[in-house]
């Protein structure tokens, strides 16, 4: 189960939080086989990262999970966005 169960607009969406220091994502076997069970529902991979401005939240759909395990942040995320600017992050998720 992700980390946080969403409720807003009368949906869910579930996101799994993760916060890294260099390319890597680090996902379990579980949380990839959980995503990509799920890849049809708002299921989301939300990424911390340090950048050169920074740090950035990166996200990531459930369909993306198993290339985000396999070769981390040189993956493109649906949404990069740099704090405090969080409403495009949130009218992605949480249309």
């Amino acid at each position: 189960m992700p980390d946080v169960l969403v409720a807003a607009n009368g949906s869910f969406g579930m996101w799994e939080l993760k916060v890294c220091t260099a390319n890597a994502v680090r996902l379990s076997p579980h949380q990839i086989s959980f995503a990509e069970t799920h890849k049809d529902y708002p299921v989301w991979v939300l990424v911390c990262a340090a950048t050169n401005e920074g740090e950035a939240i990166y996200a990531y759909p459930a369909a993306s999970v198993s290339e985000l395990s396999r070769i981390g942040l040189k993956h493109p995320p649906s949404l990069k966005i740099t704090p405090p600017d969080w409403l495009p992050l949130f009218n992605l998720i949480c249309p």
